[in-house]
């Protein structure tokens, strides 16, 4: 025995030897060319920082020409190219608005309508300007409103087009506001905002705009369902374009949001769409003060060469307006200028955020700086260029992550082979780490095994115990009462069924271990089989008074062996009794999910901690836990379970939380 352990030993040592001196020699040789290390890393630093701009600028690049892809066809009309220019808006974040312009500078999307120099003539004839004329006096000079109001219906029924009735229908409206006729408010009103919204006065300042503040203003809570639609339309239709913004446009949704809130109004769908609408006008109105003026400069300028073209004739033009980070992109039709507002940085985010970085082996910081400006850290390995011609302006900076990180390669190369020789010494250690970890391991088990020995003993022992004691009183005589006599014979059933299925258990598990398991599979109904395991343990669910909520779908038929899987139905179902605490219900379904076949035993008890979930399958392993009680068991249920699913292809997961319950699903495969 010692000379074996000696020469064990020396065995050892001249491994540890041998190890050593081939490490020595290879560490020799490598330091070399450490003092070269910092420089060749520099190098590739540098000419990796080169390629990652470059690799910015294409995909910067290929960014601009996917967005305009598809648009500039000269051909097209405002219409057609609005409709391309919004589908585009929708597929990237980073674009703030798209806009087309006239040539005359008017928005023609958003459709936005400023103060106009001149006033617009209408084609009223005499016999209507003579009878508003009078009617303006008797409502403004003399106040004899019911006056007015005949001479305005006179103008409305002898109106030949829709100005001069969109005018007599707003004067209708508010004379009947200064008669305080709400129900002729509401339908003078009513008539212009779904019948004449798009009709404008002599300033070109459409009628709605009068209409709706008045609509608002009226009180009564019945007419406000009556109100809530025409909002609903004359928003769409400002939406829409139909409907031109102006500079009131603001004032009238403040004034409706207003009116919402005090009207208390349910949040329904309608409510929603009419808020969502809101945002979107704001949105617009927003767009327009932004950057109208800096778009209507843009018209009168010629020096469109200077800019930066795309692949799709689109021109770059940074913005001045807003906070400086948004550019326009452009494209100058025949008639009239479309594209997008875009902003910047939301652009250039989403460029950090592709996977441009991956194919690159050192981690760097990039920073897009506005303008030229010098490296003051002093480090050498800042790189810095424009970023794209699209952009004179804007730069591009790259640096190392980590300052330190040649420093590091260069002490990691230094140490690596010392390091090295001590990880040969570390896993010679670390050997003998696992052989006591192993002897552990078999110590641990041999308790377990102890325990086991221990735990079926006493799992035996119960229903033996009840079993002799029943039937000895039957045998003695004792009682007399049919009634009990078959109530004792229930119980010296039940605890001998419950005794075999322990004993299928422990013979399962043996014939696990010998890899002797035998599976006789024949095509059948799962229901069945899983309502015989009910059956089986019908007596201890009415015994502890549970409620069974089953869920079974009764056509599912699998190929699988049926006393197996009756042994998994019952092992989940006697562990849902044991572990229910105070709970007494338990769920049961049964269905066909894809192409598998999914049962589910769900309990309210007392749960099992996440770190024990994965646990509770392994041979002998029961949870130890103060809220278990006196709950005995022999730790193979779950392990038996388990691999009958799994001999059947099939798998067996646990969804538990503490307090909550747990939930066992069987996944059988078709």
């Amino acid at each position: 025995m010692n000379h074996k352990f000696k020469s064990v030993s020396r065995l050892t040592i001249i491994f540890i030897l041998a190890v050593v001196l081939s490490g020595s020699v290879l560490a020799y040789f490598s330091i070399n060319n450490i003092s070269n290390l910092k420089e060749l890393t520099e190098k590739k630093i540098i000419e990796e920082q080169r390629e990652l701009s470059a690799a910015f600028s294409a995909a910067l690049q290929n960014k601009l020409d996917t967005i305009t892809a598809g648009l500039g066809n000269e051909d097209d009309k405002p219409e057609i190219t609005l409709d391309a220019l919004a589908r585009r808006a929708n597929e990237f974040d980073f674009i703030i608005h798209p806009f087309i312009l006239n040539r005359n500078g008017n928005f023609a999307f958003p459709n936005f309508e400023g103060i106009h120099d001149r006033v617009q003539r209408t084609g009223l004839s005499e016999r209507f300007i003579s009878s508003f004329r009078e009617g303006e006096a008797a409502e403004f000079a003399e106040k004899d409103f019911r006056k007015a109001e005949k001479q305005y219906l006179y103008c409305l029924n002898n109106a030949t087009g829709s100005s001069d009735s969109a005018k007599a229908l707003n004067a209708l409206g508010r004379v009947a506001v200064k008669l305080n006729n709400d129900d002729d408010v509401l339908t003078r009103y009513s008539a212009i905002a779904l019948k004449y919204f798009h009709v404008c006065d002599e300033n070109r300042y459409p009628y709605v705009y009068y209409a709706l503040p008045q609509l608002l203003k009226i009180s009564t809570t019945y007419h406000h369902e009556k109100i809530v639609p025409l909002i609903e339309f004359s928003l769409e239709k400002m939406e829409s374009g139909l409907i031109p913004l102006n500079y009131s446009t603001e004032e009238l949704l403040v004034l409706i949001r207003r009116w919402i809130k005090e009207s208390a109004l349910p949040g329904s769908d309608k409510m929603i769409h009419i808020n969502g609408l809101i945002e979107n006008l704001d949105q617009k109105l927003q767009f327009v003060n932004i950057y109208g003026k800096e778009l209507t400069e843009l018209l009168g300028k010629n020096n469109w060469d200077t800019y930066y073209k795309t692949a799709n004739d689109f021109l770059t033009v940074s913005s001045t307006s807003g906070d400086g980070n948004d550019f326009f992109l452009i494209h100058r039709y025949t008639d009239y200028l479309a594209g997008f507002s875009v902003n910047r940085n939301k652009l250039l985010d989403t460029l950090l955020k592709a996977d441009i970085l991956k194919d690159f082996n050192f981690e760097y910081i990039i920073e897009f700086p506005i303008g030229y400006s010098a490296n003051s850290s002093g480090d050498n390995l800042v790189f810095s260029s424009q970023l794209n011609p699209c952009f004179p302006d804007q730069m591009i900076w790259i640096r190392l992550k980590d300052k330190d990180l040649i420093n590091d390669i260069v002490r990691r190369r230094a140490w690596i082979y010392g390091i090295a020789s001590l990880m040969l010494l570390v896993a010679m250690v670390l050997g003998v780490a696992l052989i006591l970890r192993d002897i552990a391991r078999e110590k641990h088990l041999a308790r377990l095994r102890s325990d086991f020995i221990s735990n079926v003993t006493h799992e035996l022992k119960t229903p033996l115990t009840s079993i002799r004691m029943y039937a000895e009183s039957l045998m003695l005589g004792r009682v007399k009462s049919a009634t009990t006599r078959n109530d004792y014979l229930a119980v010296v059933v039940n605890e001998s069924e419950r005794l075999k299925r322990m004993i299928n258990n422990i013979l399962e598990f043996s014939k696990m271990e010998k890899s002797k398991q035998e599976y006789h599979p024949v095509e059948i109904r799962l229901s069945d089989v899983l309502l015989k395991a009910i059956s089986d343990l019908k007596y201890w669910l009415d015994q502890k008074g549970f409620e069974l909520a089953a869920e079974i779908d009764r056509d599912i038929t699998v190929e699988v062996d049926p006393e197996k899987l009756h042994q998994v139905y019952t092992n989940l179902l006697s562990n849902a009794i044991k572990y229910s605490g105070d709970s007494r219900e338990i769920k049961i379904r049964l269905y066909r999910n894809a192409n598998e076949t999914v049962t589910e035993i769900e309990d309210a008890g007392i749960g099992i901690a996440r770190e024990n979930q994965e646990r509770i399958f392994e041979e002998f392993y029961r949870v130890e836990r103060q809220d278990s009680g006196e709950i005995t068991g022999t730790g193979l249920g779950l392990t038996v379970a388990r691999e009958i699913v799994e001999a059947h292809n099939g798998k067996i997961v646990v969804e538990s939380e503490i307090g909550k319950g747990s939930k066992f699903t069987v996944r059988i495969p078709e």
